[in-house]
């Protein structure tokens, strides 16, 4: 089971917490020195301070334990409740939370644009295809004609489906299989959970669609990734990925 953790608030009893949140209010100040705090294997309440020296952050989580019940590795401290993870991912090569690297604004907007340049070929060609089929020419953008009006919105509303299709399946097919798309493996980028696991499809599929939210919103979602700690953009925040370097 893993340890809990509780605190005190203006005499209120805050809690239960997960190590992972619990380090994260002391980072934020919630937590300070002379807060009151109690966890599994403590005899009573006392100030954090007084026993800080005999926590650790967990190399694998990044979860705050207690440093008697983690296991030392070479200077870092690994959790009972993780260990076997943060081996495994030792022999897989895959980064540890702690030691990530995160990708800037400037590194993710090229790979980006590269992905956006591809997308937009391919996007054409198969556009120019479904014109050809429904107006029996190649033309590029379709004119609206009170003629054939139902045809127009027709082939648009194809364009649109066929659009999200294959945008969806390229960004299924390169994060499934290479944590990265095609513009993030040239700018030396990969697409991990905040933990350095891979996304599942499901997310993979969520992502791509929580990142239409952060265009939206005049791009304030991709701006975001500018002025973040770790880099997150709108979409990161809402899936649980990070965007991290690997060169």
């Amino acid at each position: 089971m893993e340890m809990e953790w509780f605190y005190s608030n203006n005499g209120n009893r805050m809690g239960p917490v997960t190590p992972v949140v619990f380090e994260g209010l002391i980072k934020d100040g919630a937590v300070k020195p002379e807060t009151l705090v109690w966890a599994n294997g403590l005899a009573d309440w006392k100030p954090f301070g007084q026993f800080s020296a005999e926590t650790a952050v967990c190399a694998a989580s990044g979860g705050r334990y207690l440093q008697r019940d983690m296991a030392p590795y070479e200077g870092k401290f690994i959790s009972a409740d993780h260990k076997e993870q943060f081996f495994q991912r030792l022999r897989e090569g895959v980064q540890q939370p702690l030691h990530m690297v995160y990708g800037n604004f400037g590194r993710r907007f090229v790979a980006k644009l590269i992905d956006f340049i591809i997308l937009w070929v391919v996007g054409t060609v198969v556009n120019l295809g479904t014109a050809a089929l429904f107006f029996g020419s190649f033309v590029f953008q379709p004119k609206p004609d009170p003629a054939n009006i139902g045809k127009f919105m027709a082939y648009n509303g194809v364009a649109m489906l066929v659009g999200t299709v294959i945008g969806v399946t390229y960004a299924w097919f390169f994060l499934s299989r290479f944590s990265a798309t095609p513009g993030k493996m040239a700018l030396g980028l990969k697409v991990v959970r905040s933990d350095g696991s891979v996304l599942s499809t499901g997310r993979i599929i969520g992502r791509y669609f929580s990142e239409m939210l952060s265009g939206m919103i005049l791009c304030v979602g991709y701006l975001m990734i500018g002025f973040d700690e770790e880099r997150r953009g709108l979409h990161d925040r809402i899936c649980d990925t990070r965007v991290i370097k690997t060169k």
